[in-house]
């Protein structure tokens, strides 16, 4: 009885294992993007406290403003000999 039990237990188990293998199947597709709107930010240089340089392209519109407070971790902000400006797009 231990036997027939544990031969029908085996096959459940490999059952199962050979289903969830056949579950996972891989498949290709292809992807692709396009940047809309692209800029650079950049310090002078030798300059004290000046605003930093913005460059975009495609004409994307932006604004450059000084903080009075040091702006948190934004990815937006850059900090220039202790002036901190924060650039908005």
């Amino acid at each position: 009885m231990k036997r027939i039990v544990l031969s029908a237990l085996l096959l459940s188990m490999l059952n199962i294992a050979g289903g969830a293998a056949a579950a996972t199947a891989g498949a290709t597709m292809e992807v692709s993007f396009v940047v809309k709107e692209s800029c650079t930010v950049q310090l002078q240089d030798g300059a004290r406290n000046a605003a930093p340089t913005v460059a975009c392209g495609y004409g994307a519109p932006y604004q450059v403003s000084a903080q009075a407070q040091p702006a948190s971790a934004s990815p937006s902000s850059v900090q220039a000999d202790g002036q901190t400006w924060q650039i908005t797009f």
